[in-house]
């Protein structure tokens, strides 16, 4: 499969500060407004594959949709998750005890990098649609911090649009239309694989899928 270089992508002009007010904004209808990102997200937990002694991170935890299909399985491990914007953080709040769920996980609501978290304390890390929200420059940071906070022979599942492949006509009106519209169109196609081994990853297994004629690709690396 060819690889498009590392910098070929759109920017992500907006600091964090900015972010966690707009994810905020969108929270109580996210879940409706992000539907069709569902089945990829189960998708990326299928390969993530939680066992029940592992401790999970998930980066961009945003309404705990993710979280509500791992804390179950984690009948001796512990679930934590990390966003940015306090407005998600209080749905995923909900969401927690409505399923009772509250004793198995923790959430930290964090605008800023480094990670807020102690070296060497994860099996795993879950990711879906976040990486490609960070700028540039900050995506080299955030792998380094994940790579910091996960134990050897720990693994990561990235869920992400993708720029690992041609974008084809509708890729490259959307990744246009994000350019110039870079609230409406927040995400914008990033080369996951590509990223992933220049940061120390390595890549144990990849899936390649579409949403909407985007290109969306899953992720399994280890540090």
């Amino acid at each position: 499969m060819k690889v498009t270089g590392s910098k070929n992508y759109s920017r992500v002009n907006r600091s964090f500060s900015s972010a966690a007010r707009y994810y905020s904004q969108l929270a109580p209808w996210y879940d409706l407004l992000a539907s069709s990102e569902k089945r990829f997200i189960r998708s990326g937990l299928t390969l993530l594959n939680p066992q029940p002694n592992d401790l999970i991170l998930e980066i961009g935890f945003g309404t705990g949709y993710a979280l509500q299909w791992i804390v179950p399985l984690l009948r001796n491990g512990f679930y934590a998750g990390l966003d940015l914007s306090p407005g998600m953080a209080y749905v995923a709040q909900k969401r927690f005890r409505r399923a009772g769920l509250t004793g198995a996980a923790g959430l930290v609501c964090s605008d800023s990098l480094p990670i807020p978290l102690k070296a060497n304390t994860f099996d795993a890390i879950f990711t879906s649609f976040t990486l490609e929200l960070f700028d540039t420059p900050q995506i080299p940071i955030l792998l380094g911090e994940m790579r910091r906070v996960l134990k050897p022979g720990s693994r990561l599942v990235v869920v992400s649009l993708s720029k690992d492949q041609p974008l084809g006509i509708m890729g490259r009106f959307y990744e246009r239309f994000h350019d110039h519209f870079p609230t409406l169109a927040d995400c914008r196609p990033i080369p996951v694989q590509q990223l992933l081994l220049e940061n120390g990853f390595s890549i144990e297994d990849m899936e390649i899928s579409s949403m909407w004629g985007l290109p969306v690709i899953l992720v399994k690396g280890s540090p």
